[in-house]
């Protein structure tokens, strides 16, 4: 499966703070997207949108241009 560029930020989060990153509500408050749509990023079945690239590139420290 093709690593989507929502995975790619969520990895590269992971090996930054060592661990694996658990989303919770105040995760999913803080970035405007709800856990079912934060799934579908992660496995590239829906577009990102312009609201969620820039919030999860400020939450992930990833560049907007790398999520579009």
């Amino acid at each position: 499966m093709e690593e989507t560029a929502v995975k790619g930020a969520l990895e590269g989060y992971e090996n930054r703070i060592g661990g694996r990153f658990k989303p919770d509500n105040r995760f999913y408050q803080k970035v405007g997207i709800n856990q079912k749509r934060f799934g579908q990023l992660v496995r590239g079945e829906k577009p990102i949108l312009g609201f969620e690239a820039r919030n999860l590139s400020n939450f992930f420290g990833v560049t907007l241009e790398s999520l579009l």
